[in-house]
């Protein structure tokens, strides 16, 4: 894998992060620090990067409140706690909403790649956005193995095959699930969750009319594509 474009502070800072923390680039060709945000491609010339600022689709929805949107509706509505862990950051679209909804979010991200995707769109955010929310690079399971902070309300929203909808156009999703893979072990996280009793609310977000992934909830909030798996009375 190339790191290509001109020598900046930025790029030695993913070099030096890379090679500490490796991960499976057998599909990245190169990432280009030419512009603001570093672009990845892969060997079929396959492009995305990951801009908070710019991607006014993804990025800058429009909303109503804590108490009306439906994902934040499924945590809540603000009732059960406004510390949010969210499991999987992925493209850190969910994460990046709730935070401007008003919860206080922590978010993980295992690929090394893509964590450094977020972590430099996040740096390029208003201070007081940035209090809002912060990304860890973690699997979930080893962060939850760790004595950590208390998060009121627990997030998840795994990669799986049957996810038809995507923030991303195709081919860039294509991209994306190379890096980040199925989430094979997402029942395992969750029955750890489940058994762990450190939250309040777990949520899991789903297809329409996909499965459970691990049990059933003991309630359900649907949207016309989506629905959120909730599972509350953990502590």
């Amino acid at each position: 894998m190339e790191l290509s474009g001109p020598d900046s502070e930025l790029k030695t800072e993913w070099q030096q992060f890379l090679i500490k923390h490796p991960t499976d680039v057998q599909s990245i060709q190169k990432i280009d620090f030419s512009e603001t945000f570093p672009i990845i491609y892969d060997t079929q010339g396959r492009k995305f990067s990951i801009d908070f600022i710019n991607d006014f689709s993804n990025y800058h929805k429009k909303k109503s409140s804590i108490k009306t949107e439906l994902i934040s509706k499924a945590m809540g509505g603000g009732k059960k706690g406004l510390r949010l862990l969210d499991l999987s950051a992925g493209l850190g679209i969910d994460a990046i909403f709730l935070s401007q909804l008003g919860y206080t979010v922590t978010a993980l991200e295992r690929n090394s790649i893509i964590y450094l995707a977020l972590s430099t769109a996040w740096k390029k955010l208003p201070t007081e956005s940035r209090k809002l929310i912060k990304f860890i690079y973690a699997s979930a399971e080893d962060f939850l193995d760790q004595p950590t902070e208390d998060f009121d309300v627990c997030y998840f929203d795994p990669m799986f095959p049957d996810k038809k909808k995507s923030a991303l156009p195709k081919q860039q999703m294509i991209l994306f699930k190379q890096l980040v893979g199925s989430d094979e072990d997402a029942s395992q996280v969750i029955e750890k969750l489940l058994k762990s009793k450190k939250f309040s609310r777990l949520v899991v977000k789903r297809p329409l009319k996909a499965d459970a992934l691990f049990c059933k909830p003991q309630s359900c909030i649907s949207g016309k594509l989506i629905r959120f798996d909730i599972y509350g009375g953990l502590k």
